[in-house]
């Protein structure tokens, strides 16, 4: 579908938040809560609201913010599980989210985890996205462009903020404001805005990584393995279950079970010097 010469309304709309474990899916952190609504001529098609189950725990500081807890997650689905719903709701739609590249990151990540995103032909890589949190910085003089600021400068009930799918009904509520005064100035169509806010933004590829044939073959038997790592306190041996690789600042990590911390690990590949079967 060609969606730079259609205007907003003649597109089907999903407009979406994640709440997340941690800032950074490349070092293992994970969607812990997703709401999406999608939207055609400005009526509700269909919805996504629920917790998810990450294998990890929270970071406090995620907590701290978004007031999820570890016990808040336990027996939630796993993102697996609501994958294909949500895959069918970006089909054909423009997403809009506030900082969306944080979003589509978290979502590719996923995606990639639970074996459902195909490269390098899969749609969803095609999928544009259009980030409220750029068209403010850029086009608007809020003062300030965190999304409670935003919505209430322009009168829009906040609920509670950093819970997903209140931040979907600001960002749904802005997202409509928007385009209604960029419309004015003549930026009429999803081309007009994708340009507007200054970068693409899609669902980024899978993580370009090699493994080992040692630990590729672990993870795909589901084996653990043996390793020797050298970590910030010198050369230790660990007994882990490999769990997916990641890349990140020019680094490669493999996300992993550590049954030494009973608990999901973060291991820089360089710094693996050997893997044997257990």
């Amino acid at each position: 579908m060609n969606f730079l010469e259609m205007l907003p309304a003649q597109i089907p709309t999903v407009v979406l938040d994640t709440e997340t474990t941690g800032l950074t899916p490349g070092l293992g952190h994970r969607v812990v809560e997703i709401a999406a609504l999608r939207l055609e001529n400005g009526r509700e098609i269909s919805r996504i609201n629920t917790l998810l189950q990450p294998d990890r725990q929270m970071d406090p500081k995620a907590s701290a913010i978004n007031g999820i807890s570890d016990d808040d997650l336990l027996g939630q689905p796993a993102f697996s599980e609501i994958a294909p719903a949500l895959r069918e709701m970006l089909h054909g739609a423009v997403v809009v989210a506030h900082n969306a590249r944080f979003d589509a990151e978290f979502l590719g990540m996923e995606f990639f985890i639970s074996g459902q995103l195909t490269a390098p032909h899969d749609p969803l890589f095609a999928t544009p996205w259009l980030c409220t949190l750029l068209l403010a910085r850029r086009l608007f003089h809020f003062g300030q462009n965190h999304l409670t600021a935003i919505a209430h400068t322009l009168g829009i009930r906040t609920g509670a903020a950093h819970r997903a799918m209140n931040d979907v009904h600001m960002t749904t509520q802005i997202y409509r404001r928007m385009v209604a005064e960029l419309t004015r100035k003549n930026m009429r169509t999803i081309g007009d805005l994708l340009h507007a806010q200054g970068h693409t933004i899609r669902i980024p590829d899978p993580p370009p990584v090699t493994l080992p044939d040692a630990i590729a073959a672990a993870r795909q038997e589901g084996r653990d393995l043996r390793i020797l790592y050298m970590g910030p306190t010198g050369e230790t041996q660990r007994i882990i279950t490999p769990l997916y690789p990641t890349h990140y600042q020019g680094e490669v990590y493999l996300i992993a079970y550590c049954h030494l911390r009973q608990a999901q690990r973060t291991f820089r590949l360089d710094r693996i010097f050997s893997a044997s079967r257990v």
